[in-house]
């Protein structure tokens, strides 16, 4: 995206938040981002390490320390493990995201447990690296049993769960840009660029909006994203669209000590927002996302040609 047109929709999303902040005073809105997987295999208008360096690069931008949640199969060589020192030598926290990236409620409890000690195993030699777990496909067993089960397990071996709030559902709308790129590697992919800094800006407006009816209107939030080429590309302009939209970026690490994500809801999380599982649980109103953004955005995305 050229330096124009982001200052266009950085502006324009500005003084609409002028606006709105002229007609009423509302809570700092607060978030981090939380980046998965680490899989460095697309190399289609960036390689790698380029992808790497400009995700880094619009971190370093906001001044903004994230964590990044690895699998330790996709860093098996020079490359994958220069990218993990890269995020730790620039201050960024890491955690666990399981070595094979199996969905734990598809899986014996065994096998997930044996996963998750292996990537701790691979991951705690890395400065930055905290004993954070993150579910695969947010999967956190399925069944209540297995839940508690793995809750356990974690409390027996120092492990903290690293729940999500806002679920930018990039990894969809990567997949279609990868596509797009397969077949026509210098295809303008500033459409999907625009597409993503829009999503982001509603799914995480409508998210703390339900935050705000569990009753958490200051509760930092934890943006998933995934380490792929549509961040190595449109990263900085969300993190752009997003502070000019009222939103305050906050550390991860100290995201993650708010007492939300201590919570542990009775109810199973299979993919979601642990907001939505409270909300379940409570009896609170939620569609999960906005309709533009139901079922992963495709409907939306065949509209504009995506």
């Amino acid at each position: 995206m050229s330096m124009n047109r982001r200052g266009f929709l950085v502006g324009s999303a500005a003084l609409a938040v002028t606006a709105c902040r002229t007609a009423s005073s509302k809570p700092v809105k607060t978030i981090a981002i939380t980046m998965d997987d680490f899989n460095l295999g697309f190399d289609i208008r960036l390689d790698s390490l380029a992808r790497n360096q400009a995700i880094l690069d619009a971190f370093a931008a906001h001044n903004h320390k994230a964590a990044g949640f690895v699998t330790g199969q996709f860093i098996e060589s020079d490359v994958g493990r220069a990218v993990v020192q890269s995020w730790a030598s620039a201050g960024h926290m890491l955690g666990n995201h399981t070595y094979t990236h199996m969905n734990s409620s598809d899986e014996p409890v065994d096998i997930i447990k044996a996963d998750i000690l292996k990537n701790h195993a691979a991951m705690k030699g890395y400065a930055g690296y905290q004993p954070y777990f993150r579910f695969p496909y947010l999967a956190e067993g399925g069944t209540m049993d297995k839940v508690n089960d793995y809750r356990a397990f974690m409390d027996a071996n120092g492990f903290k769960n690293a729940p999500v709030t806002i679920d930018s559902i990039d990894w969809y709308t990567t997949d279609r840009l990868e596509k797009r790129l397969k077949s026509d590697p210098n295809t303008d992919t500033s459409s999907y660029g625009d597409y993503y800094v829009k999503a982001v800006l509603e799914i995480a407006q409508y998210k703390h909006d339900l935050a705000v009816r569990l009753g958490y209107p200051d509760m930092p939030h934890s943006l998933l994203m995934h380490h792929n080429i549509l961040n190595g590309l449109y990263l900085r302009d969300v993190m752009d669209a997003l502070v000019a939209d009222g939103w305050q970026f906050i550390d991860a690490e100290t995201m993650l000590t708010h007492p939300v994500y201590n919570l542990r809801p009775n109810i199973p999380n299979r993919g979601r927002s642990v907001l939505s599982v409270l909300a379940q649980e409570r009896g609170v109103a939620d569609q999960g996302f906005p309709k533009a953004y139901h079922g992963f955005g495709k409907d939306t995305m065949d509209a504009l040609g995506l």
